[in-house]
């Protein structure tokens, strides 16, 4: 699985996913292991995160990569989407839906979410990891399907896990009424 990198404010995790088990324990960061060595972030920080390439970001002061300063920022070029704390998308080089997947680089990414939560503790981050650890397929489909007309980020993850419980109570409904054929029919 990816490793984080040792992060430049400070914080380094080891999120080492392994294959989930549904135990008593909800946690999702215990689940998918995610073990943090050191962190000197603040309490509600605000920052800006700055996706290089899986498991290389660059975290920031809040608006440090925003549009006028980004064109101007060393790594302009090999910067793939800025995030805030909240998991606003400040930037996507790949807009238009290039990246929609959980498992590999772009604003829908797992290790944003990681990041989130070990970083500012976020509630959505927290969402997105359990849903992550127990319903990743469901959440992948939903993802693909989902048009970004709401947003992009954070802004979508409610709407897409309000959609996969919508489509797991349509399929239960749709499990119960449908007459189980008799036996020798």
């Amino acid at each position: 699985g990816p490793e984080l990198a040792h992060a430049q404010a400070g914080a380094s995790v080891d999120p080492a996913p392994r294959s989930p088990r549904r135990s008593n324990n909800s946690d999702a960061a215990q689940q998918l292991e995610i073990k943090v060595r050191v962190n000197h972030v603040r309490q509600s920080p605000q920052f800006t995160l700055a996706a290089i390439s899986e498991g290389v970001y660059l975290l920031g002061m809040k608006d440090q990569f925003n549009a006028y300063d980004l064109p101007a920022h060393p790594l302009a070029d090999r910067i793939q989407y800025v995030i805030d704390e909240v998991g606003l998308v400040l930037f996507d080089r790949g807009a238009g839906g290039a990246s929609r997947a959980l498992d590999s680089l772009g604003p829908y990414f797992i290790e944003n979410y990681i990041l989130l939560e070990v970083l500012s503790k976020q509630e959505v981050a927290q969402n997105v990891l359990e849903y992550y650890v127990y319903h990743k397929e469901k959440l992948q489909r939903s993802l693909e399907s989902y048009s970004e007309a709401q947003g992009k980020g954070f802004i979508c993850w409610r709407f897409l896990m309000n959609e996969a419980v919508k489509q797991a109570r349509a399929d239960a409904a749709s499990a119960r009424a449908s007459p189980v054929p008799a036996e020798g029919g």
